[in-house]
C-alpha cells in the first residue's frame, strides 16, 4: 500500500509521533508546510496527524485537508497530540472532512500528555497501527 505521513507540530510532540509511524510503516514523512496536497492525493493511504489546541485540530491542520482534492478509494489513519482533553472531539472534526473528499477513515489514535524534552513510548499506538494494517493488507 502506497502511503504519506503528513503532519502539522507546534512544540515537536506531533513531530515525534509522526517519526514513529512513519519509522513503522516505511512511509515517507512531510510536514505539512512541505505537503503538496495534489501529490499528497495519489497515496494509497493518508496518515494524518495534528496536535489538538482547544479541543479542535490546528487551523493549520484543518485548512490543509479542506485544500485536499476529492478522491476515491483512498484511506486515512488521524493522529493526534493532545495536553488534558479534545482528542476525540479534534479527530472527529478531521474525520468529517475527510470523509466529505473521498477518504474512508481506518484508525484513529492518540498520545495524551507528552513532554516536548521527554522520550515519549508509542509502542500502544504503533501495535494497532500495525494490526490495521496488517488486517488490511489480507495477509494472514
Amino acid at each position: 500500500m502506497n502511503a504519506a505521513v503528513v503532519y502539522f507540530s507546534r512544540t515537536g510532540n506531533t513531530k515525534k509521533f509522526a517519526q514513529a509511524i512513519a519509522d513503522a510503516t516505511n512511509a515517507p514523512m512531510f510536514e505539512l508546510s512541505t505537503a503538496d496536497a495534489s501529490k499528497i492525493a495519489n497515496v494509497d493511504l493518508l496518515i494524518f496527524g495534528t496536535p489538538v489546541e482547544g479541543a479542535s485540530p490546528t487551523k493549520e491542520a484543518l485548512t490543509y485537508i479542506t485544500s485536499l482534492p476529492v478522491v476515491t478509494g483512498k484511506k486515512a489513519i488521524l493522529f493526534c497530540t493532545y495536553k488534558l482533553f479534545g482528542n476525540e472531539r479534534a479527530m472527529k472534526v478531521i474525520e468529517k472532512e475527510l470523509v466529505s473528499r473521498g477518504y474512508e477513515v481506518i484508525l484513529k489514535v492518540s498520545k495524551k500528555g507528552m513532554k516536548t524534552e521527554q522520550l515519549a513510548d508509542f509502542s500502544e499506538v504503533i501495535s494497532k497501527l500495525k494490526a490495521v494494517l496488517y488486517i488490511r493488507d489480507g495477509k494472514v
